[in-house]
């Protein structure tokens, strides 16, 4: 190999690191409305990051990477469906072709809302910030966060609706003001 096709070669995995690493909020996401179960769609995330970097060779610069990624994760989720899912209440293809027909406006806005989002998350109070990051990153059970807070499970409920209720408004003045948090 040439010094030349090496830093070729080089060049175009960190493309694909890049591109993998950019994917991921929205390949979750896919994933996420296909499956309704966040462990499983975790396993399938990594599954399907795994399977991308087995076949890296066979994506075409130039084309469509998010429509690889989710090609490929269709596929996955295909192929668990049928050796995982006998015994569980499985939708049909014709419901999972509807849920993909979702419209390319829906995509383009959650993906101007999750910076802004970002962005509003940071500006919360440490203490609102660590709930829900210990809730909805971490998956924590309402009760578990009463519990270690020395709270009601209520209490704790109502605090992560009013925080969920801020975080919503500062997103939607966000996308009102052009996109400035």
């Amino acid at each position: 190999m040439t010094q030349n096709e090496f830093q070729n070669q080089l060049e175009a995995s960190g493309q694909f690191a890049a591109e993998m690493t950019a994917i991921q909020p929205r390949l979750y996401g896919f994933i996420l409305k296909r499956l309704a179960d966040r462990e499983q769609t975790l396993e399938m995330l990594q599954r399907t990051n795994l399977v991308l970097c087995q076949k890296a060779g066979e994506f075409r610069p130039g084309s469509s990477f998010t429509a690889w990624a989710f090609h490929v994760a269709k596929f996955q989720i295909m192929a668990w469906r049928k050796a995982e899912g006998a015994g569980r209440l499985v939708f049909s293809d014709r419901v999972y072709d509807l849920i993909d027909s979702q419209s390319e406006e829906e995509v383009e806005a959650v993906d101007r809302r999750i910076p802004l989002l970002k962005q509003c998350i940071k500006r919360l109070k440490d203490q609102d910030r660590s709930l829900i990051q210990q809730r909805y990153r971490d998956g924590q059970p309402i009760a578990s966060l009463a519990e270690h807070l020395g709270k009601s499970a209520d209490a704790i409920g109502m605090k992560l609706l009013r925080i969920r209720k801020q975080l919503a408004k500062c997103v939607q003045d966000a996308l009102n003001l052009g996109g400035m948090a």
